[in-house]
């Protein structure tokens, strides 16, 4: 016996192929379901699968007929012949031709299945989110693997897919914890304009005047003589006290004789392209032993480029939390929640100017409440 595998798209298709290669005497032993490929990232095709099976005498048979008959019989041959070669043109030919045009039907059934599904609404509406296209990417690969055809014509399912991605990549650190016989040392660092020395005082004025812990303020900031001022004056009207740092023994010795409980430290806004600026704060950071809290502060409008060359170059000191601030400035926070990961946590985000209502914990929920579904549901 001659054992043969084939597939298409349908089982009569399948069958048809056999047929068409191994003559029409074949017996059918098995079939199957199968799925291969996909399209636009998403779903696997569907195939039929078919094992088929033929005796080797039929093959010899017509191995027999071309050997020996051609010396008996050559004019009833070379009829044979011509005829078969006019089946082939007229059959074959119009039989491969049906299959590829209901292959070409069968295909753009699939795209406009495709390009109406319930995940391409998905996509618009993180599109219209600030989600960028690599993230939206990922997670196309991410439900491909995981979702069921289904289960991707459900808009409800997909939503909560998509709420356990956001949320499985946010962590949330928590308050600020007092240190234990030492002052907790937390840094603010970020680039210029994001609110650093507003979101110190509101920090401050929390954990100082409404919980009474000992608070002081320090500066490590030579350049805006106005975020000085500013400090200063929130400081003043406090009653905490407030020192200006130039150098990294001062820093070293402001922290080294604190009797306080908690020392918040702003700190100048340096492009994240200024790395000579990085490298100078880095080094006065580095005049301590004790373990610095440092917090990396962004801006909600922060464009999603931006944000991700501000996450890397900051590294270099060494932030382990961000605050979010400014999110009552933006109808849209996607291009930051697609750069948050599980190692850099979240603490805080700042939703106004008023000091010191306007900060709160960082809650995953209530970042995932800024992502607007309705156009996601409408139709």
């Amino acid at each position: 016996m001659i054992y043969r595998t084939f597939k298409a798209p349908t089982y009569n298709e399948a069958v048809l192929k056999a047929k068409i290669e191994m003559g029409s005497n074949v017996y059918i032993i098995g079939r199957k379901a199968i799925k291969e490929g996909g399209f636009l990232g998403m779903f696997a095709k569907n195939f039929s699968e078919i094992t088929v099976a033929k005796n080797e005498d039929d093959n010899n048979k017509v191995k027999n007929t071309a050997s020996g008959g051609m010396a008996s019989q050559p004019r009833n041959v070379f009829n044979q012949a011509e005829n078969d070669k006019k089946w082939y043109e007229s059959g074959i030919l119009k039989e491969l031709s049906e299959i590829k045009n209901r292959l070409k039907e069968i295909t753009d059934v699939k795209n406009v299945e495709t390009d109406s599904s319930h995940f391409n609404k998905l996509i618009a509406v993180l599109l219209a989110n600030d989600f960028p296209q690599d993230y939206i990417n990922q997670l196309r690969d991410e439900f491909e693997n995981e979702l069921t055809v289904k289960e991707s014509h459900d808009p409800k399912v997909l939503e909560e897919k998509f709420r356990e991605h956001i949320l499985k990549s946010i962590e949330i650190s928590g308050p600020i914890q007092l240190g234990n016989g030492r002052p907790s040392v937390v840094v603010l660092v970020g680039p210029t304009g994001v609110g650093k020395t507003t979101t110190i005082a509101k920090l401050a004025a929390s954990f100082g005047v409404l919980q009474k812990h000992k608070v002081e303020l320090l500066t490590i900031d030579s350049y805006r003589i106005a975020a000085i001022e500013q400090l200063g004056k929130y400081a003043e009207l406090m009653q905490l006290p407030f020192t200006i740092i130039n150098t990294r023994e001062e820093f070293k010795s402001a922290v080294k004789n604190s009797k306080s409980d908690l020392i918040f430290v702003d700190t100048a806004g340096r492009s994240q392209k200024n790395n000579l600026g990085l490298a100078e704060l880095r080094s006065i950071l580095d005049g301590i032993n004790s373990n610095l809290d440092i917090h990396l502060v962004l801006s909600a409008t922060t464009k999603y480029r931006d944000a991700l060359d501000i996450m890397t170059r900051f590294n270099q000191l060494m932030y382990n939390k961000i605050i979010i601030t400014k999110i009552d400035e933006t109808n849209t926070i996607g291009s930051l929640l697609s750069i948050m990961n599980r190692e850099k946590k979240l603490s805080y985000i700042t939703t106004g100017q008023s000091v010191p209502d306007d900060i709160e914990l960082a809650g995953k929920e209530k970042l995932l409440d800024m992502i607007v579904f309705e156009d996601f549901y409408a139709g």
